[in-house]
């Protein structure tokens, strides 16, 4: 089915004017007018369906459609594969079916939370995910990432400072700025704790590797009940400032390849499924 030109509307019906769709919104794109939410007609939707997962109400439509599912629903449906359970042909001993129908459920809930409480991860838990994301596939077994760990909100605010006076110094994606300035920190939400991985420079594939393991990561805490949000921002900042290069102890011959900001969720709750609005092609052959 192709997404590309359906769009994101609110059941006028459905819709109670609640106001948490726009709270979630990463770029205020929903607006509260007369009491009810709209598109801000300047602002471009990303179409990442926040607003869907938090809507008590099922308010939100994608191109006419109701835009999430419960998730007793997508529980009931990765839990009917006759596969479950089963041992695979290379000897992997299957699990059972509860855990891979909460796995599948857990995977597609997955959401990206900007908005945190303000108290730092606690460390065992960021230690645990360390380790685990030891375990991810890794090109010719290297395992090359590396991790540094903000976990107080000194260092975030000063991280922030100096991605802010790199903006006003270069110019570069001005929004952040802008919409700092409206109370809207794009960079970070409102983070104390951020990850930020780095690779070195002569890795067989920084990239991947990195965004492996940090995925690792991300899907351990969220189980644990902290949130996550990739920080593309703070990737490409950190390593074109040299203040910021110097702040965080990059190595030398090191690049940081991904990060994620961290903390346990204010303001956030997410009740549903949203569905997907760009489904990848697979092609059989």
């Amino acid at each position: 089915m192709n997404h590309t030109h359906r769009t994101l509307s609110v059941d006028s019906n459905a819709c109670i004017g609640c106001g948490i769709c726009t709270s979630v919104c990463p770029f205020g794109v929903l607006i509260m007018e007369e009491g009810r939410p709209r598109l801000d007609p300047d602002k471009h939707c990303l179409k990442c369906l926040h607003c869907a997962a938090a809507c008590p109400r099922e308010a939100i439509l994608f191109g006419g459609e109701r835009a999430s599912v419960a998730a007793a629903e997508l529980a009931e449906t990765a839990g009917s594969s006759e596969a479950a359970g089963r041992t695979g042909r290379a000897g992997l001993t299957g699990l059972s079916p509860e855990f891979v129908s909460q796995l599948a459920v857990h995977l597609s809930g997955r959401r990206s939370y900007r908005h945190f409480t303000g108290d730092p991860v606690d460390r065992r838990l960021l230690e645990e995910a360390a380790a685990l994301a030891d375990f991810a596939p890794s090109a010719k077994n290297q395992h090359p990432a590396g991790w540094i760990i903000v976990n107080s909100r000194e260092k975030a605010r000063e991280i922030m400072e100096l991605v802010l006076s790199y903006v006003r110094e270069t110019g570069v994606s001005p929004e952040i700025l802008s919409e700092y300035e409206s109370g809207n920190n794009v960079v970070m939400g409102t983070a104390s704790t951020l990850i930020l991985g780095y690779c070195r420079d002569t890795a067989v594939n920084p990239p991947v590797d990195t965004a492996l393991a940090l995925s690792v990561m991300e899907l351990y805490l969220q189980a644990r009940g902290v949130g996550t949000c990739w920080a593309g921002y703070l990737t490409r900042l950190a390593n074109a400032s040299p203040d910021l290069r110097r702040l965080l102890n990059l190595p030398e011959g090191s690049l940081f390849y991904g990060a994620l900001m961290a903390g346990y969720p204010s303001e956030e709750s997410y009740l549903r499924v949203p569905v997907r609005t760009k489904p990848a092609p697979v092609t059989w052959l």
